[in-house]
């Protein structure tokens, strides 16, 4: 049964309340007790992670105090490329069911290792993070998450299965299908990466198909690129339902590390009984305080097959403790704002690509849709942010040329930074059916990136 929340809607009921409404002090216990059970199985695994722990002066698991978190060794994504494919494996080659992963930065592959049991925890991870966006058993998820090695969809359809709900695996794409999948089958819960969840809007609007006329969408899951407060106003507006965030990597497993509730949906609950989180500074690695963005570091609590001991992600947020009215006391995660490697610095100002997302999508002209190029030709070094105007709204005072104009105010005044603004026609900025959006594309020569750009 859901709780009531005395502020108003009900609560939906958690997928593990004893685990994600644990008591501090037996949660801080717990994750003691298992910090010391990964350290033991590192240094009985040998290789990469014991010989840092040897060199650290730890020797013994059960020597390991919450405490000296701290003091204890980093992993980052290089290790994983140095001992590709599976130079970190803790467990016999033959308990690993299932690999996970990516192309990686500039094409160098990420690979990572499932035993069964780590399938089982991502399952429940996925099934919590459903259940706090209001899914129960028999509620029906359309999954528009890319299926194969990128975790998302797979993730997300086990959790739904062990939540009990019903899944409808459409994975990313055909979006003319999907439109008639949910025309048809009326979901109630959505779940893709945010910039797929916009063109779903788009498609849906065009087919005639509103919230609360033909939609039976509730909320939705979406994840797997950094979005601002901004973009959940417009997907909230395009598919009527609530736009919940959730967060995952695979090198700690995969969606469900953390996710956001319906009762509050102002951060991510960190499923820190099994990932336990840090915010570390960037360039010095020591903690930051909360509230502070720092970039994200985990330590896989409980994983069998690929355990990491405070893994630095490259993703930066900041972390929040405190009373959530879901009832949850599990550690909130702000949004991530962008990636340690994301960030562009231009002309000595360092800029995130979420930061002028909010600029961009925080004027209602402004469509969903945007790219962000570096203009490196002949040596200069600039930014344009490309956008459209919006279709199916009457034009607000001025022309393009003002739009862009009050755009470049407010960039300016957000980033202390001059930033060029191109408002392009309808369907120049390229839109992303499959996968991650492209959000940034450098320009070295030759013709622009984007249609219609002015040399």
């Amino acid at each position: 049964m859901s709780v009531i929340n005395s502020d108003g809607p009900a609560v939906p009921p958690m997928f593990e309340p004893e685990a994600e409404s644990m008591p501090r002090e037996r949660l801080a216990a717990l994750q003691q007790e298992r910090l010391r059970g990964l350290v033991s199985r590192l240094l009985a695994a040998g290789g990469l992670q014991a010989g840092r722990l040897a060199a650290a002066g730890v020797a013994d698991g059960r020597d390991v105090r919450l405490g000296d978190l701290a003091g204890l060794p980093v992993t980052t994504k290089r290790d994983l490329w140095e001992h590709y494919p599976f130079g970190l494996l803790a467990v016999p080659r033959d308990q690993v069911v299932a690999v996970h992963g990516s192309s990686g930065t500039g094409g160098r592959p990420t690979l990572v290792a499932y035993s069964r049991a780590d399938l089982a925890l991502w399952a429940r991870m996925c099934a919590r993070a459903l259940a706090a966006a209001g899914a129960r058993p028999g509620s029906l998820i359309h999954n528009a998450y890319g299926y194969g090695l990128f975790t998302g969809g797979l993730g997300i359809h086990q959790g739904a299965i062990k939540l009990g709900a019903t899944v409808v695996p459409a994975s990313g794409g055909m979006t003319a299908r999907q439109v008639r999948l949910i025309a048809d089958l009326r979901p109630q819960i959505l779940t893709c990466t945010p910039s797929y969840a916009i063109r779903l809007g788009e498609a849906l609007a065009e087919a005639g198909l509103a919230p609360g006329d033909g939609l039976a969408l509730t909320a939705g899951v979406f994840g797997a690129e950094p979005w601002t407060e901004q973009m959940r106003a417009r997907i909230a507006e395009l598919l009527g339902l609530r736009a919940l965030d959730i967060y995952g990597l695979s090198e700690v497993i995969g969606p469900g590390v953390a996710a956001e509730c319906l009762a509050a949906a102002d951060g991510l609950h960190v499923n820190e009984d099994h990932f336990l989180v840090e915010a570390l500074d960037p360039v010095t690695g020591e903690p930051v305080p909360d509230g502070t963005p720092g970039e994200l570091t985990f330590s896989t609590l409980t994983k069998e097959a690929l355990p990491l001991l405070r893994y630095r992600t490259g993703d930066i947020a900041s972390l929040r403790r405190g009373h959530c009215p879901c009832g949850r006391t599990l550690v909130k995660m702000s949004k991530v704002t962008g990636r340690r490697d994301d960030m562009l610095v231009i002309r000595g100002v360092n800029v995130y690509p979420s930061e002028v997302e909010r600029v961009l999508l925080g004027e209602p002209e402004v469509a969903p849709d945007y790219l962000l190029v570096v203009d490196e030709r002949e040596g200069r070094r600039e930014l344009i942010a490309c956008c459209e105007r919006r279709t199916g709204r009457p034009p607000g005072p001025g022309d393009g040329d003002g739009l862009a104009a009050a755009l470049e105010r407010g960039l300016h005044d957000a980033l202390g930074l001059r930033v060029t603004v191109a408002v392009l026609p309808a369907g120049s900025v390229p839109r992303t059916e499959v996968g991650k959006a492209v959000r940034v594309a450098r320009w070295t020569g030759g013709d622009p990136p984007v249609p219609g750009l002015a040399g």
